[in-house]
């Protein structure tokens, strides 16, 4: 299975009331779990001859994050959906994807994620301005923790 695959039913069941998904193609298998709150941890799981793929779900967070507290209640706190090393710009050579103060649109890549030798790409589910970068270029990342705070489309 291609990397778009499972990036597409990653997005599915992040987007869905799925909780799991389990699918066997060609033996390979691809287990994708959602938990009910970012902040909980995930269940182990022990997949048989295959990927087990977490996928938080992507909510409006009214607490702060203590590296950067929220300025207003409204703002959306984007969350790593796995585990893995993030990448701020989509090559070594590039520039960055967003910076702070980036105006973005719902779809926009603003990461990458790479998990298992596979690079995710990580779109802004809505518009708004990047108000802060929760995590540093080359940073090993886990499931839920917070990438970016997203301002409404019209913070400045």
């Amino acid at each position: 299975m291609d990397h778009s695959k499972i990036e597409q039913l990653v997005n599915l069941v992040a987007r869905s009331s799925i909780a799991e998904l389990d699918l066997t193609q060609d033996g390979t298998r691809i287990r994708i779990l959602k938990r009910a709150s970012a902040e909980a941890p995930p269940a182990p799981a022990a997949p048989a001859n295959g990927i087990s793929i977490e996928a938080p779900v992507f909510s409006r967070q009214e607490s702060s994050v203590p590296e950067a507290p929220a300025s207003a209640t409204t703002d959306i706190i984007v969350p790593a959906p796995m585990h893995g090393v993030f990448y701020r710009a989509a090559a070594p050579d590039e520039p960055p994807l967003v910076e702070i103060g980036a105006r973005i649109e719902a779809g926009q890549k603003i990461c990458i994620i790479e998990a298992m030798k596979t690079f995710i790409d990580i779109s802004a589910e809505a518009p708004g301005v990047v108000l802060a970068i929760l995590a540093e270029n080359g940073d090993e990342i886990a499931a839920g923790q917070a990438l970016f705070r997203i301002g409404p489309a019209g913070s400045s």
